[in-house]
């Protein structure tokens, strides 16, 4: 493995870290709390949601951009598209959201491993609307589960 997917890979296991410290410390009380989110307040169990569907989402798109779509479909929402799938997780268990985060993460690494230098170049438009190589949308992966892991924190205070 490259030191470029290498360090990739160790920013994606340290904020996945930083995710499942937190969630490991809320009680059940804790997560039905509201939690500023994207877009309006989620609770923290929808935040855990978010980050399970996310992490699919961006997962997909990383495989467009590879397959030559760079730019997001015409009239793409992420605001709704983000609401529409805490939607279909509502009644979702934390416990199985865990479990989504687990083999989500896992189908994305092997996606990382499969990738040459040269693919890690390739740009395209994010779901937030900024161009971005793969190597960045990786990184933003990671970012975006920090940000939401420190929503988390401070549901706990």
């Amino acid at each position: 493995m490259s030191e470029r997917k290498a360090a990739i890979r160790r920013h994606l296991d340290q904020t996945r870290a930083e995710v499942l410290a937190i969630a490991s410390q809320l009680r059940e009380d804790d997560w039905e709390k509201p939690v500023q989110g994207e877009g309006g307040k989620w609770t923290a169990r929808q935040v855990l949601a978010h980050l399970a569907a996310a992490e699919i989402g961006q997962m997909s798109r990383i495989q467009r951009v590879l397959a030559g779509e760079r730019y997001m479909p015409e009239g793409f929402n992420l605001d709704v598209w983000n609401e529409r799938q805490i939607q279909k997780r509502e009644n979702q268990r934390v416990e199985d959201i865990l479990k989504d985060l687990e083999a989500s993460r896992q189908a994305l690494l092997q996606l990382l491993d499969s990738l040459s230098e040269e693919q890690l170049d390739i740009e395209g438009q994010h779901a937030i609307g900024a161009m971005m190589t793969v190597e960045q949308m990786f990184y933003h992966l990671g970012n975006h589960e920090r940000d939401h892991a420190a929503e988390l924190r401070r549901a706990l205070e």
